[in-house]
């Protein structure tokens, strides 16, 4: 099993994880209906990188690169952000033919 095909099945399990609190969350609002989004995510990990990574972005590099393409994937659900990337890591992490 290749290191790929590994992490892509973490960010899976991470996804199911993920998805499972959430819907926990929304059959029982008393513990919480608010939507674990990928920028809820990282606040809760570092929130200092994360303000440090929008200030980076925002008035060194592209403003509409924070505004267009950050902005919208902090947003989205984290389990379908983990999911695909998961995906793809354990699509393109296969062996090659020659390699079986």
């Amino acid at each position: 099993m290749t290191t790929r095909r590994i992490i892509g099945l973490v960010l899976l399990t991470a996804a199911l994880m993920l998805g499972a609190a959430d819907a926990w969350r929304s059959s029982f609002p008393s513990y919480g209906s608010e939507l674990l989004t990928v920028g809820r995510l990282w606040l809760m990990v570092s929130d200092t990188s994360l303000s440090f990574a929008e200030s980076l972005i925002q008035h060194h590099l592209w403003s509409p690169l924070w505004d267009f393409g950050v902005s919208p994937i902090l947003v989205a659900p984290a389990w379908t952000v983990c999911a695909v990337l998961g995906s793809l890591f354990f699509v393109f992490g296969r062996p090659q033919v020659a390699d079986r």
